[in-house]
């Protein structure tokens, strides 16, 4: 079972309904926080999905470097410098790379605050292509996606999840129009896919309704998800203007959606 919590959204541009990227995922019932943009770890405790609170962290993954799904990667840093946690389990960051450099960068800002008191960080840089253990079980496959990056790193992922029963569920990250996408989403369970802009105001790098009704055209998934709304987006319905172009399907993200493949009674369509 995968259970998608999607704490986060919206882009960069955060309002009442759509905050930045904040993801946690579980994996049959092991969670895995993914893309942790500013304000996750708020977030997720005020859904309850911390109950242990950093302690329950073992394993961050992230798509890509910008501030909007990463910037959270310093609170949960300096939360493990505080000497309440008690875990001493190690915690490991995944990403692209250009990760190690983020993490110097950040410690060479803050110094030893950011240093865990009891755990120790495993950091995993990975390229499209590389594989790792699900943290329950399973895998996750990391691929290309077409999201212009900086000096800071060289790569943009998005994942692919596949659960120890084989369901999978896929996650776009950031992207624009992407050959890697459509293989990796092919019959997939669920596509939680980025949709940034309304079909007027397309932009180099991400998706709007049109191409994402094309992806997912070729690639048939089971279930859509629509998230990363930039505010145009998220005011207008978004699922509407995909299923112009998509007849399976989808349902427009809002902050708080929960979305369990196989579903669970009461889950959306």
């Amino acid at each position: 079972m995968i259970t998608f919590h999607i704490l986060g959204a919206g882009g960069a541009l955060p309002t009442a309904t759509h905050n930045p990227a904040a993801y946690l995922v579980e994996m049959d019932g092991a969670p895995l926080v993914l893309d942790p943009g500013p304000g996750a770890l708020v977030r997720m405790a005020q859904a309850g999905l911390l109950p242990d609170g950093v302690d329950g962290i073992g394993h961050v993954l992230l798509s890509h470097l910008h501030p909007d799904h990463s910037l959270d990667l310093a609170a949960l840093l300096f939360a493990l410098h505080s000497p309440l946690p008690q875990s001493r389990q190690p915690v490991t960051i995944s990403g692209p790379r250009g990760l190690q450099n983020l993490l110097d960068g950040l410690v060479g800002i803050y110094g030893s605050w950011l240093e865990p008191r009891r755990r120790e960080l495993v950091i995993q840089e990975l390229q499209p292509g590389d594989s790792l253990a699900g943290p329950g079980g399973g895998a996750i496959a990391a691929f290309a996606v077409n999201h212009p990056q900086d000096r800071l790193s060289i790569d943009c992922l998005g994942y692919r999840f596949t659960d120890a029963g084989g369901q999978v569920a896929v996650y776009s990250g950031d992207t624009g129009p992407s050959t890697e996408l459509e293989t990796a989403a092919h019959r997939a369970d669920l596509l939680v896919i980025e949709c940034s802009t309304p079909d007027e105001l397309e932009t180099p790098g991400h998706l709007c309704p049109r191409e994402v009704g094309r992806i997912c055209t070729a690639a048939r998934p089971a279930r859509v998800v629509l998230t990363h709304q930039y505010p145009p987006a998220a005011a207008m319905d978004l699922a509407a203007a995909v299923r112009n172009h998509f007849d399976g399907p989808v349902v427009q993200a809002r902050d708080g959606l929960v979305v369990t493949i196989p579903p669970a009674n009461g889950d959306i369509a």
